[in-house]
């Protein structure tokens, strides 16, 4: 009965801290992984943290500066509209120096004439104009002049109607022309023309229209020739302004 079974032996002394420190030093890696791990987790959350708070400052200095910018658009218009509402003179006086107004600013030609009947209604002549508004109209040439370099519309509409009763069965021709001229070369030259007529026996009314754009230099002086038809003319009207 004292005897051991064959084959087994008591371990020893060593053996035995062999095994415990094998487990204790597997228990210190994993205490020391897991330890890293909640470090970088930590680190993480202070990274997300930190980007949050720029963020939040980044959009409050934004929200800051277009709230500022607002409230001094806002006091500069109300100071201007003050300033029109005391000051209408200077208000005014401001518009009138803008040069948006083409009637009060005279480099930027805006003009329109109407037609004056002559007494002698022979064919040959220039038409004679009466201002409707604008400036810039020689009287003596008939015409309108330029006051600056540049490119203009000119145009001329004309209502025709055969008024001799005598003729009830012709038809009248009708030639009508622009000129310009111009003291540096002195000579007459020919923009534009139209050719048209009326037959006497309709006893209707016929509208005849000229305008087209034209390159014309400082102190060209433009006006409208009556070549045959002037009798015809009921009624016409003449015009430039500034493209």
């Amino acid at each position: 009965m004292g005897q051991k079974p064959n084959g087994w032996t008591q371990p020893t002394e060593a053996d035995c801290w062999d095994t415990v420190s094998g487990v204790g030093q597997d228990r210190s890696v994993l205490i020391l992984i897991k330890h890293c791990r909640d470090m970088k987790q930590q680190e993480m959350r202070l990274r997300l943290i930190t980007l949050l708070l720029l963020l939040s400052c980044a959009a409050l200095f934004i929200f800051t500066v277009g709230f500022e910018l607002k409230q001094r658009e806002n006091s500069t218009s109300t100071t201007q509209m003050s300033m029109d509402m005391q000051y209408p003179a200077y208000s005014q006086q401001g518009q009138l120096c803008s040069g948006d107004n083409p009637q009060t600013n005279v480099q930027r030609l805006h003009i329109h004439l109407r037609f004056v009947p002559e007494d002698n209604k022979t064919d040959g002549l220039y038409i004679n104009w009466d201002v409707n508004f604008g400036e810039k109209y020689n009287k003596e040439k008939r015409a309108i002049v330029i006051p600056e370099t540049g490119i203009y519309f000119i145009y001329v509409r004309t209502t025709l109607r055969c008024q001799d009763k005598d003729d009830a069965a012709k038809f009248k021709k009708f030639n009508m022309m622009l000129h310009k001229w111009n003291e540096g070369y002195n000579k007459t030259l020919h923009l534009a023309d139209t050719w048209d007529g009326v037959a006497c026996a309709s006893e209707g009314l016929r509208s005849v229209f000229v305008g087209q754009l034209f390159d014309l230099l400082e102190g060209d002086h433009v006006s409208v020739w009556i070549g045959e038809g002037y009798e015809l003319i009921l009624k016409s009207s003449f015009g430039a302004y500034l493209a």
